[in-house]
């Protein structure tokens, strides 16, 4: 990643607790003014379906055996495919300060963690729903109402740093590479049978975008936990900011089940989960409690700022 030195956040009203770091080629995205909606999966894979010849590639690959089907360059071509398509379904917010402030702690969690080159884009969505999402390519997608419930930075930094693993963890892709295992698969029956597949199962078969967006295992979730407490530490976050704020979430559950529902359903969260994140704190040994962070001024005068946009 290409970096230069800025302080917007500075400029305007946030103090960085740590230098500020401006990455990337991307622009940032522009506001948009139609009201949050639920994304349009079945469109997007239809629409990538039909102008994306990497994600037959790799099914091809998959499906002769090849270890690693998705490379990283064909990874963010496939991320910055989604990413463009997400950015014309929700409320995008445009504003330089806040969404550098996300970066610079995203970037302080994937410095010790991916090696792999991806360049990151943090988007910030104005929604009220407790709720974050990355897709392949380093695309993170961070909604408002979580800020608002993040009563910590630890907490946020959970969140952010468990989105990431999921990346870095390449979580995404496995799915996308077995539904497109499957689909190549259909697609030899079909040519078996001697005739095409009527619209709804094309529909089905050309459900890319579901699959990157399909709730993740158990498996999945509790590597990205394992991984995210690892990029906690390293950053210099308190790793116990992420177990609370699952702790949070299940009573926001039961006192507003409407907040939480998107991030659950990709995200499922238990009390084995939160079990767990701290057994995977104390295999961390002693910490330097005094040296990790569960939040600063900083962090609040961003919430501050993120309350004053909406």
């Amino acid at each position: 990643m290409s970096c230069t030195s800025e302080d917007p956040a500075t400029a305007a009203g946030i103090t960085p607790s740590a230098p500020l770091a401006r990455c990337g080629h991307r622009q940032l995205a522009q506001h948009q003014t139609r009201p949050l909606r639920e994304i349009d999966l079945p469109m997007m894979g239809s629409r990538i379906a039909k102008h994306s010849g990497t994600l037959a590639a790799a099914a091809l690959a998959v499906l002769t055996g090849c270890s690693s089907s998705i490379g990283v360059q064909e990874e963010e071509q496939l991320g910055d495919e989604y990413a463009a398509e997400i950015r014309q379904q929700v409320p995008v917010i445009n504003d330089p300060a806040a969404v550098a402030y996300i970066e610079q702690i995203g970037l302080q969690l994937i410095a010790p963690s991916d090696d792999s080159g991806r360049d990151y884009t943090f988007y910030l969505v104005d929604s009220p729903e407790i709720n974050a999402f990355a897709i392949p390519g380093g695309h993170v997608f961070v909604h408002t109402g979580l800020i608002e419930r993040a009563d910590e930075l630890s907490e946020f930094a959970g969140v952010l740093g468990h989105e990431i693993a999921h990346v870095v963890e390449r979580h995404g892709i496995e799915q996308v590479e077995r539904q497109q295992q499957g689909n190549m698969v259909l697609g030899l029956v079909y040519m078996l049978m001697g005739r095409q597949p009527d619209l709804l199962e094309q529909v089905v078969i050309q459900g890319g975008g579901a699959a990157i967006f399909a709730k993740y295992g158990r498996d999945a979730e509790r590597e990205a936990d394992q991984r995210a407490v690892q990029m906690l530490v390293s950053a210099g976050y308190h790793p116990e900011g992420m177990a609370t704020f699952f702790e949070e979430l299940m009573l926001e559950s039961r006192q507003s089940p409407m907040l939480v529902e998107q991030i659950f359903s990709t995200h499922p969260t238990s009390a084995e989960r939160i079990e767990n994140a701290r057994a995977t704190i104390e295999t961390m040994g002693e910490l330097q409690e005094e040296t990790l962070l569960r939040d600063t001024p900083q962090y609040q005068q961003f919430r501050a700022r993120i309350a004053s946009l909406r």
